[in-house]
């Protein structure tokens, strides 16, 4: 094979170079190749020799050669880095990472890296990340949902009501918040046992959930409480609300008895933040359940 590369010494020429390694001239022909080619591209060198470089390059690297490769090294005299997809002797497609530099002779010398490892690599990073980031995705999930109801926490509840009433207080719409608790949920778990209390816990969950819209944040809030923020709902809508909760949730039967709640409701004055508000709706609920329980009170002030 005619060999134009400059060796370095006796013991190192082009050919035991790792890579493969190709000098064209400035009318795109092929000059000289080295021994890469036959061992790894199953090239017949001879055949490439005074061919155009573009006959070992797949059509959309074609393009790519021409109108951006070409252009680069016209003005830059290097491209560092490119990637390309090469046609190997036996028809079979390669991707390789190419290194091009021109001389002071318009000859154009080219390094070829095989990038088919690399992509696979690229490509196993990417599964890597997306399942990293499903990961992610399902922590945050669970940190902020109950993992007994499937309802919003009391911390996510209080970070996305903050939002909620900062919209609010610029819109002047009405808001309504909802303070429900389980009537001697204590008496349950005490004759019953905790896996009862449990499962009054969760059937209560599917009804606020089968009662709420999508727009309604709806929280477990704390042991047998839970805590509803009803957008765009005034003190009319919020009562049609607990009515129909009330309703729902005297199905629930515990020793064939109806389990019941109750609920305390304060409406969004435009002005209080979310512990006010949830306060109001708590002073509420005592008030319900100081007249006997399974019925709901709206804060007032007399």
């Amino acid at each position: 094979m005619n060999n134009n590369f400059t060796n370095i010494d006796t013991c190192f020429t082009p050919d035991n170079l790792p890579c493969g390694a190709m000098v064209t001239d400035a009318e795109h022909l092929i000059l000289n190749v080295n021994a890469y080619f036959a061992n790894e591209l199953c090239w017949d060198t001879n055949l490439l020799i005074g061919h155009r470089v573009e006959s070992i390059l797949t059509k959309a690297s074609k393009i790519f050669y021409q109108s951006y490769l070409v252009p680069t090294l016209l003005h830059e005299k290097h491209c560092e880095e490119m990637q390309l997809s090469i046609v190997k002797g036996n028809g079979k497609r390669i991707s390789i990472t190419a290194n091009v530099k021109v001389d002071a002779n318009t000859n154009v010398y080219w390094s070829f890296f095989d990038a088919s490892k690399r992509n696979k690599l690229y490509e196993e990073l990417i599964q890597a990340r997306e399942q990293l980031e499903l990961q992610t995705q399902e922590l945050k999930t669970l940190a902020s949902i109950d993992e007994l109801t499937g309802l919003l926490n009391r911390r996510e509840i209080k970070s996305r009501s903050t939002s909620v009433l900062s919209l609010f207080a610029r819109t002047q719409s009405p808001l309504s918040i909802l303070m429900v608790d389980i009537d001697f949920f204590k008496s349950i778990n005490d004759n019953y046992g905790h896996a009862e209390g449990d499962r009054v816990l969760k059937e209560l969950g599917r009804v606020l959930i089968t009662c709420g819209r999508e727009s309604d944040l709806i929280s477990r809030f704390g042991g047998e409480e839970f805590l509803i923020l009803l957008p765009d709902n005034n003190l009319e809508q919020a009562m049609i609300f607990a009515m129909r909760l009330h309703n729902l949730v005297n199905k629930i039967l515990i020793d064939e008895k109806a389990l019941t709640v109750s609920i305390g409701i304060s409406l969004f004055d435009g002005k209080m933040s979310f512990e006010e508000f949830v306060h109001k709706a708590d002073i509420a609920l005592y008030k319900a359940k100081g007249l006997g329980r399974n019925k709901t009170e709206v804060f007032s002030l007399a």
